[in-house]
């Protein structure tokens, strides 16, 4: 009867476990298309982008939502780069920029420079 019960509790486990993934999974693609929608949006052409950094999972520490980062070619100054953040609970993606080290909003005087600045469409969105 206990082994039962504990099999059951163990069945139970590796479901909700299995679930969530899947929703994590999902919710990470669909936040995924609208970031590089928006970066279409931004003025960054995909053949533009050197790297990115999209993690699977996000520290405690970070915002809720997810993060990609992107680098470009031929930047300027390599500590320079794109932060482009969805929050799933309004659906809004954010950008902020690095720039000489320092993270700044794209209202910040510093934005300017980065080498692709944001589009009318996207400064419609803010």
């Amino acid at each position: 009867m206990v082994k039962k019960i504990l099999l059951s509790l163990i069945a139970l486990a590796i479901s909700i476990a299995g679930v969530s993934l899947l929703v994590h999974f999902n919710s990470r693609k669909v936040a995924g298309d609208q970031i590089d929608h928006y970066i279409s949006d931004y003025g960054i052409s995909q053949k533009e982008i050197e790297s990115e950094e999209y993690p699977m999972f996000n520290s405690l520490s970070a915002p809720k939502g997810f993060i990609k980062t992107i680098y470009v070619k031929n930047e300027n100054n390599k500590d320079n780069y794109y932060i482009f953040h969805y929050d799933p609970s309004n659906k809004k993606i954010t950008f902020s920029g690095v720039v000489d080290g320092n993270e700044v909003s794209i209202n910040d005087k510093l934005i300017k420079k980065l080498k692709y600045q944001p589009s009318d469409k996207v400064l419609n969105q803010e």
